[in-house]
């Protein structure tokens, strides 16, 4: 198979955040700029050409998106909320699950019917207490999967007919089936990364259907085709990468987020750029994020 990078591609670090965890970078297309969180610092940042700012608040917030009704909507430790920039103003809408203070909101995404796909999980790490959730624009909520420590990845096919979803602790990546509706079929096994390349994170699909897979303590991103097949990896400076996505004018650049969580002295030593954005130039493209509460 052909590569999808440029045979001199190496991802370079774009802006040296230091994120303790940074996540659930977005390519926005209305303002060309990219937003991403730093979940364990309570942070939202924004790269764009005039410049990088950032948002503290009280909470974690840990994951962004467009609004079809302007601003944008977000995940937040246990709410699903609106938020106004930039003025950085919340307005709490949901709380799906109540009875599980020990439970956080982690990845999310946006489907082409405008639904908000969103996955809980232990703050702890050791209860498989997480689950994943379907959103509605008129606020119904419903749980589609459950069972999992940490969730992490949702993303659609290009065609949006398959889901993927990840169980990160034990290293699976999962399949479902989306039919005309949005309804989910049953979970399939789409692959499992190997004991010695770090933990499934995050991940984006490309306009060819291809997976992008961040690998959490694993130094790389792995490429898969829609049938499961490794089709390339891409080696990182730094160990923790955690999620990516396509922006840029022609949706060609990947931006990956990474962090700090977990290591030492020693370790950050060795990789001084992690928990910084990176960007790598790709030979292919990426899709446009769908809007929250877009007409169907």
């Amino acid at each position: 198979m052909s590569s999808l990078i440029p045979a001199d591609a190496v991802p370079r670090p774009v802006y040296l955040a230091d994120n303790l965890l940074g996540e659930g970078p977005l390519w926005d297309t209305l303002e060309n700029a990219l937003y991403w969180v730093d979940i364990k610092r309570h942070r939202l940042y924004r790269l764009a050409g005039d410049g990088t700012r950032h948002w503290q608040f009280d909470e974690e917030i840990t994951s962004i998106h467009r609004h079809a009704q302007g601003g944008f909507v977000v995940t937040l430790r246990h709410a699903i909320a609106r938020l106004h920039l930039p003025e950085g103003t919340l307005e709490k809408w949901l709380t799906p699950e109540p009875d599980r203070p020990g439970n956080r909101f982690n990845d999310a995404v946006v489907d082409t019917r405008g639904h908000l796909w969103c996955g809980t999980m232990d703050d702890a790490e050791r209860q498989a207490s997480g689950a994943l959730y379907r959103v509605r624009p008129d606020g119904d909520c419903r749980q589609q999967d459950r069972g999992y420590i940490i969730t992490n990845g949702p993303v659609f096919s290009p065609q949006g007919d398959v889901l993927y979803h990840t169980d990160t602790l034990a290293r699976c990546i999962y399949r479902f089936a989306v039919d005309d509706q949005g309804q989910l079929g049953e979970r399939e096994l789409f692959t499992r990364l190997p004991t010695d390349q770090g933990f499934p994170d995050g991940m984006t699909t490309d306009r060819e259907g291809n997976l992008w897979v961040c690998q959490f303590g694993g130094w790389r991103i792995s490429v898969f085709d829609p049938r499961g097949r490794l089709r390339q990896e891409i080696p990182m400076p730094v160990a923790n990468i955690t999620s990516c996505t396509f922006g840029g004018p022609e949706l060609a650049t990947l931006y990956i987020t990474t962090a700090r969580k977990g290591l030492d002295d020693d370790a950050l030593a060795e990789q001084p750029e992690a928990g910084a954005l990176f960007a790598l130039d790709t030979l292919t493209h990426g899709a446009p994020a769908p809007t929250f509460a877009s007409p169907a």
